[in-house]
């Protein structure tokens, strides 16, 4: 695109009328604030996940989300991998509860990572919320996004709460989704997640976003992807391909988010919420 500028500080950037476009990779506490100033300057934006690490920030960016006519653009990848949107294709409406079991192996951090920075919004908005995202679109795409969430976390070692726990959340509607986070040695070869997922009479596996085996009844559909597609690309290029994620989905899944970020720092096993 020929932008080849660059600038001692954020404030020249954002003050440049050329520049369209922001894209926000920065510290995750960052993200809301150089958001919002992004989108008082009249640009858009792609943040990388999380948009927000507080309710308070969410609040703000949401105000100004609400005053702009600027597109925002969200950095979760999962919902934009092929495997994703075969299985989106096929249960588009079935308007059934669906049961979602992500087993996630992640990366080792020490004690002392700036991602377990509360701040920071601990590994929670770090990694979890990729798979809390992810459930979200997947309840949005059989139908509709229920209202109440009933949270059970299970932890491993309270002096490390964040890490090698389980989170599950039931729904009015009966869906039951399980994320378990665990990082106990460097995987060699980067995240490996096993994703399995059941809705009516479809049963699907992704097996690390290399292979997915959908079942429906007598009917067996297999496909493999090479390379491995989490939907990195297509995440990124949505301003380009204008290919936007529904919002409305993005709010739900940031208040989770940010709800169950709170409970890991309180040290909370349980809780109901109703998000409207």
């Amino acid at each position: 695109y020929n932008f080849k500028k660059t600038y001692k500080n954020s404030n020249e950037l954002m003050e440049d009328a050329n520049c369209k476009l922001i894209y926000i990779a920065s510290n995750h506490s960052t993200h809301s604030s150089y958001a919002i100033e992004a989108l008082e300057q009249k640009k858009d934006v792609y943040i990388e996940k999380p948009i927000s690490t507080t309710m308070e920030q969410f609040k703000l960016l949401y105000l100004a989300l609400s005053a702009t006519d600027n597109s925002i653009y969200v950095g979760y990848n999962r919902p934009f991998s092929k495997a994703i949107l075969e299985l989106c294709k096929r249960i588009k409406n079935i308007n059934a509860p669906i049961s979602l079991s992500c087993f996630i192996t992640g990366h080792f951090i020490e004690k002392d990572h700036w991602y377990r920075n509360p701040i920071e919004g601990t590994r929670i908005c770090g990694n979890m919320g990729h798979w809390i995202d992810l459930g979200v679109h997947l309840l949005n795409a059989v139908g509709s996004i229920p209202n109440i969430y009933n949270i059970v976390i299970t932890y491993s070692n309270r002096e490390e709460p964040d890490d090698n726990i389980n989170v599950s959340i039931t729904t009015e509607g009966n869906d039951m989704i399980s994320i378990f986070l665990s990082s106990r040695t460097e995987p060699f070869e980067g995240i490996n997640e096993t994703i399995n997922f059941q809705c009516a009479d479809i049963i699907a596996k992704i097996d690390d976003f290399r292979q997915m085996t959908i079942w429906q009844n007598e009917y067996k559909f297999k496909k493999r992807y090479w390379p491995k597609d989490v939907g990195h690309k297509n995440a990124i290029l949505q301003p380009f391909a204008k290919n936007k994620r529904d919002f409305g989905e993005i709010k739900v899944s940031t208040l989770l988010m940010l709800i169950i970020k709170d409970m890991v720092v309180e040290g909370l096993g349980q809780k109901q919420i109703n998000i409207k």
